[in-house]
């Protein structure tokens, strides 16, 4: 920075672990003139991290494990899904969980929602019988539970694609933060879409917190650029 000469730079910005997080701090510290800014993505992710882990949703996320599994580590199932697929003529396969990737739950959660009608068919034509299990109430209340998870999901993933481009802004991280905050709570609010009282107050609980960490002036990620550029745009 010396080198380069630190009138060069206006912002650091990383995502926020602690050893990142303290150098971020100790470089404004020096050059008081360089914004500290968190990397919105991984805020977002993280925010959708805590929401997957509200006990609400463990079972749709441990059928979701488990479907992808299986169709991956079976040569025969795998076969069977592609055959279905293509008669059906859905596009793209099972999304695997990965460990890097933003929101990938919810992506691997839209995946199996989206091929659900394939491994119908493609259970049909297996050698055992599972046809009983397709009209159940349990498999009702999975597709139910699932559309539940992809709904509070889906603003963040959103969000996150506008997010990772190269024209966003700080203006831009306050207006998508608040259009998933009020998108998030306005969905399970709506008594039709069945989220019970405590979950909820889960869920709310978990966007008041990270809202705070990014907006209110305690907050460990703090910085009011975001407000600032909002209101000068």
């Amino acid at each position: 920075i010396e080198k380069i000469g630190f009138e060069r730079f206006c912002a650091a910005c990383s995502d926020s672990t602690g050893n990142t997080l303290l150098a971020r701090h100790l470089l404004v510290e020096i050059y008081p003139n360089i914004f500290s800014l968190a990397d919105i993505c991984h805020h977002l992710d993280n925010t959708n991290k805590d929401l997957v882990k509200i006990s609400f949703f463990d079972k749709t996320v441990k059928v979701i494990r488990g479907t992808i599994s299986s169709f991956t580590k079976s040569h025969a199932g795998k076969s069977a899904l592609q055959k279905a697929r293509e008669e059906l003529r859905i596009g793209a396969g099972l999304q695997a969980i990965g460990k890097t990737w933003f929101v990938t739950i919810i992506l691997s959660a839209l995946s199996v929602q989206r091929n659900i009608p394939a491994i119908k068919r493609a259970l049909e034509n297996s050698s055992f019988d599972f046809v009983r299990f397709y009209f159940s109430l349990w498999s009702r209340k999975f597709e139910d539970s699932l559309q539940q998870l992809i709904d509070i999901g889906l603003p963040i993933a959103k969000a996150l694609t506008c997010m990772e481009s190269n024209d966003a802004n700080p203006a831009d991280v306050f207006l998508f933060w608040h259009a998933v905050v009020f998108g998030i709570e306005r969905i399970i609010t709506d008594e039709d879409n069945g989220y019970p009282t405590d979950v909820q107050e889960q869920i709310l609980a978990v966007l008041n917190h990270r809202h705070s960490q990014l907006f209110c002036p305690r907050g460990r990620l703090y910085n009011a650029a975001y407000l600032v550029t909002a209101y000068l745009n």
